[in-house]
Formats: structure tokens, C-alpha cells, sequence
């Protein structure tokens, strides 16, 4: 059921220059992250956030990444999402996402 509302005030809108920018960023870090699965990886994000873990998935808007136990405080388990499958990493380490429009670097830990 749809709720149709009578008037409505924008409190904020992306310009569309920025909008595409975004959009363009999120494509070439997806293209990036669909090359580094299985791979542990070191991210940095817009919040000066660096986090490490294996990519165990990506799809259009986040990447998944397996977490050492310690780190399992803001992780989730996948089951619950319909379709994803965690493979040998689950139900062991959790599995973060990761909005791929919050990712500034990302780096190959060998």
C-alpha cells in the first residue's frame, strides 16, 4: 500500500552533477572489490575509518567482508539476506557490509 501525501517539503536533494559523481564512484569501486574477492583486503572510509577483512561478496551497493572474531561487534551474519552466500566464512567470523560509496582506498593485504 502506497501512502500518498497532499504537499511535501524537500529538506534535502543531491544535485544531479553530484549524484552522477557518486553513482560513477560506486561502479568503479564495484568493478574494483568483483576483482578482490576471497582476498584480504584493508578499506578506508569516508569517516577515517580503516577496517580489514576478507571480501567475501560484492553487489551493486556494499561489499561484504569476513571479520576476525574480535572485530565481530558490528558485524551481522548473512543468512537473513535472501541470496547471499557467505561460503567457508560463515557462521564463524560475521560479515560486515560496506557501502561502496564510503570507500576511499582500498589496498590488498598479502
Amino acid at each position: 500500500m502506497t501512502t500518498t501525501y497532499p504537499s511535501h517539503h524537500v529538506v534535502y536533494q543531491c544535485d544531479e552533477h553530484t549524484a552522477h559523481s557518486m553513482k560513477q564512484h560506486m561502479e568503479k569501486v564495484h568493478h574494483a572489490m568483483k576483482n578482490v574477492v576471497n582476498r584480504k583486503v584493508q578499506v578506508h572510509t569516508v569517516h577515517n575509518e580503516i577496517i580489514v577483512g576478507v571480501v567475501v561478496g560484492v553487489d551493486v551497493n556494499f561489499v561484504y567482508l569476513s571479520m576476525d572474531p574480535p572485530d565481530s561487534m558490528r558485524g551481522f551474519y548473512p543468512g537473513f539476506s535472501p541470496g547471499f552466500n557467505p561460503g567457508p566464512y560463515a557462521p564463524f567470523n560475521p560479515i560486515l557490509p560496506l557501502a561502496l560509496f564510503n570507500l576511499l582506498t582500498i589496498s590488498l593485504l598479502l
